[in-house]
């Protein structure tokens, strides 16, 4: 993988980054067997370092911190059979981020163009904004730019974006100044995980400013 796709993983692996991102990486782990053996030998090099160094006095919180840690949900490893959840057919990292319809089904909320997003409030903050977004076959994403990194993790189905072609397991990166449209390739519904660093930017302004305005009451529904 080149560096720069692989930076996010190299993060995860320290346990460092924005919780969006590390759980990007965690899901492309569970789909992409090359981004999981790049994670363990990150993980299995940071342990080394870890060893290396002279023990370290711990804070006074420490057993809270690790106790609290322990409540977490526990996710199923990269090489799990199961590292797909069965009721979603999503990786399970994402599974105690996503909140079901009364009828059980993903509350997913209407973007113009035919669009699906559920946006994770959970994981996002003001540096990073995680959302799932579900495009059915025949549909894309308007042409649009980026005002910082977008990283676009493909879970299910394929899309082209005019410049590469995206299969599950596969990271389309995209930044400032890289103008794409990704378009469902195939007769199979494409749903994708992405994280933007910076504001969305169509190529058509009207489509701009209407998304900005309906954007709010989609966080509501």
């Amino acid at each position: 993988m080149p560096a720069r796709e692989d930076a996010h993983l190299f993060d995860y692996a320290a346990g460092t980054g924005p919780a969006a991102i590390r759980l990007l990486a965690e899901c492309q782990a569970e789909l992409n067997p090359q981004a999981s053996t790049y994670v363990r030998a990150a993980e299995t090099g940071f342990g080394g370092l870890l060893a290396s160094l002279h023990p370290a006095s711990m804070p006074a919180n420490a057993l809270d911190a690790v106790l609290t840690r322990a409540e977490e949900p526990v996710l199923a490893a990269p090489d799990d059979d199961q590292a797909l959840d069965p009721s979603t057919g999503l990786p399970r990292a994402l599974s105690p981020y996503i909140e079901r319809s009364a009828s059980g089904g993903l509350n997913w909320s209407r973007r113009l163009g035919g669009v699906q997003e559920i946006v994770l409030d959970a994981v996002s903050d003001e540096t990073a904004e995680a959302s799932l977004v579900l495009l059915k076959p025949g549909g894309g994403i308007p042409p649009h730019d980026h005002g910082g990194e977008e990283l676009t993790l493909v879970l299910t189905g394929a899309f082209h974006d005019g410049h590469a072609l995206y299969r599950a397991g596969d990271l389309c990166s995209a930044a400032p100044g890289m103008r794409h449209r990704p378009a469902v390739q195939g007769n199979v519904a494409c749903i994708c995980l992405t994280v933007s660093m910076g504001e969305w930017k169509p190529v058509n302004p009207l489509y701009g400013l209407i998304d900005r305005i309906v954007r709010p009451l989609r966080r509501l529904n």
